[in-house]
């Protein structure tokens, strides 16, 4: 992969076939070489990369490692996954799920925390690696967005220096990270994200297919390998991820997410 160019790629809307809530199905990617995502008007959307640069591979593993053992405390869940495969049957897998948060978590008052906090895991020592791992993979994430699309970039900076104050940030280009393994999450759309941000993702998994995130109103797959990048801007449109099939026991997929957060401007 070149570090000075990048083909575009022109993202032309379709007639979506996935509503709200809905699963996602097991779709095959259509998007599977590193290119820079742009509007039928030229504009830059955002950016999928197949490989990352080896200073963010090693960074990454790091995050990861940390995140699959106990260093991490997470939210655990096991849950049956039901899914259409692409022959139209119906199919339902067993998997453990869980996921970590970094940085700031907005005021919910329907779950009584009416008032902005960071996270528990930055006051757990042990959990000191996967934060720093993943502070500074943030940092290098947008350095690579700064390359590639430039005026994406600085429209997602101009957006949170207006929505985001500085005591809320983690890193200084967003609110809070997420760590899922094995969540592929229903079609839904991000609408607590600041607009005109982007949503960095970087994915990493072993011995499992599936788990690429579907845009429906593009009708665009993303084929999310290991050590893969996705910067798009969740706010815009509804999105979901295609089921996560373990290909062997102890197989995974996880997606580690930077994203800014537009519940913090008021506190």
């Amino acid at each position: 992969m070149s570090i000075t160019s990048l083909p575009k790629l022109i993202l032309k809307p379709v007639k979506p076939s996935l509503k709200r809530g809905e699963t996602c199905p097991d779709l095959e990617a259509n998007i599977t070489e590193s290119c820079i995502l742009v509007g039928e008007d030229g504009s830059e959307v955002g950016l999928f990369l197949k490989s990352l640069p080896k200073d963010l591979q090693k960074l990454m593993n790091i995050a990861d490692q940390q995140l699959r053992s106990d260093n991490v405390k997470k939210s655990l869940m096991e849950r049956i996954t039901q899914y259409t495969k692409p022959d139209g049957q119906r199919a339902a897998i067993r998997l453990k799920q869980y996921s970590a948060i970094c940085g700031s978590c907005a005021p919910k008052p329907h779950l009584r925390l009416p008032y902005p906090r960071r996270s528990p895991i930055h006051v757990d020592r042990k959990s000191e690696a996967f934060v720093k791992a993943m502070l500074k993979a943030g940092k290098l994430s947008m350095g690579l967005i700064s390359h590639y699309i430039p005026d994406a970039y600085a429209a997602h900076l101009q957006a949170i220096k207006n929505r985001l104050p500085d005591r809320w940030r983690f890193t200084p280009y967003f609110s809070s990270t997420i760590s899922n393994c094995n969540i592929s999450a229903p079609i839904h759309q991000d609408n607590a994200n600041i607009k005109g941000t982007v949503n960095i993702i970087i994915t990493k998994r072993r011995n499992s297919k599936g788990g690429n995130l579907h845009v429906p109103d593009f009708k665009a797959t993303f084929d999310q390998t290991d050590n893969s990048l996705l910067a798009y801007p969740a706010w815009r449109n509804l999105h979901g991820v295609t089921p996560i099939i373990p290909t062997y026991q102890g197989g995974y997929r996880n997606s580690h997410v930077w994203y800014a957060l537009d519940g913090f401007f008021s506190c």
